[in-house]
């Protein structure tokens, strides 16, 4: 593995690699508020094992990235989608297979469809179709309120958490982490035991290692996609393969059925019991299904 620091978009990026670069790429995405060390290297290791050679960076404002004051330099999903190109050209890269989780697989869904060239293949876990209105609902849901749409909100008990982390903010450090470390118990798979100090060891590393751990936060005001944006991901004709959790609490399963509905040819991978979260005893599966679709060694 090889840490590196990108210029992309304007900004800086940290970024690691692991394999070989001669490889087929993998880029892969993470969501909304988080950092790149969220891709488990466990599991990275068994996509470089199948063949191939995978990077992955902290967004804008997490992790060890640029941070911004949103209020003076606000930005879009446009602008995460050309920060993630931005890493390919950085690597001299010219194409990737693409795997985005939640708000990664709505960036990655976009660079899809503005950039089809540069995508061998895209995989969309735990996320949503791109559509307008998806972030305000999540805004509304979040603040206890009714979001209007066709799409199931988030689970009650991914709100409560929410709403007891607005009426009352973590105060320091210790808060801070304790509050990421129960989000994460309640984002986490019922098919696999949680493991709470495993769990807050990365916590605490990923608040440690942050420029500003409040940035973070600025993903949430991140506008809705475009019905320009929505209407173009029914005409994608990229590989696409979309791994979903049945006990998703963030994006519950007919979001990730929608996806599939959404781009033509698209396959669906749902799984028993996965929440939002890339738990350990699922690794296996997921890298193969990956793997396969991918064209590499599964």
């Amino acid at each position: 593995m090889a840490e590196r620091m990108v210029k992309s978009n304007g900004i800086e990026l940290w970024t690691e690699s692991f394999g070989e670069p001669g490889n087929p790429p993998i880029l892969l995405v993470m969501g909304a508020s988080a950092q790149g060390l969220l891709w488990p290297e466990e599991f990275i290791e068994l996509l470089v094992a199948g063949g191939h050679y995978v990077i992955r960076y902290d967004h804008r404002d997490t992790g060890q990235s640029t941070c911004l004051d949103f209020q003076t330099n606000p930005y879009t999903l446009e602008d995460l989608a050309r920060d993630a190109l931005g890493v390919l050209d950085a690597y001299g890269i010219a194409a990737a297979h693409l795997v985005g989780a939640s708000l990664g697989g709505m960036i990655c869904q976009l660079m899809s469809i503005r950039h089809p060239e540069r995508v061998r293949s895209l995989t969309v876990m735990m996320s949503t179709p791109l559509r307008p209105g998806i972030m305000e609902s999540f805004q509304q849901a979040f603040q206890g309120k009714t979001p209007e749409g066709a799409f199931p909100p988030p689970a009650p008990r991914a709100i409560a958490v929410q709403l007891a982390a607005a009426s009352n903010p973590p105060r320091n450090r210790e808060e801070a982490i304790d509050f990421q470390v129960k989000m994460a118990r309640t984002m986490a798979a019922s098919a696999a035991p949680f493991d709470e100090q495993e769990c807050r060891r990365m916590v605490e590393r990923m608040f440690d290692r942050a420029r500003n751990p409040a940035a973070a936060m600025n993903h949430g005001f991140v506008p809705s996609p475009t019905h320009e944006q929505a209407e173009a991901l029914r005409h994608l004709r990229v590989p696409t393969l979309v791994i979903h959790g049945t006990d998703d609490p963030m994006f519950p399963a007919a979001h990730g059925v929608a996806v599939a509905e959404r781009i033509s040819g698209a396959k669906l991978l749902m799984l028993e019991g996965m929440g939002h979260d890339l738990p350990r005893p699922l690794f296996g599966e997921i890298s193969r299904a990956l793997l396969t679709h991918t064209g590499a060694r599964a």
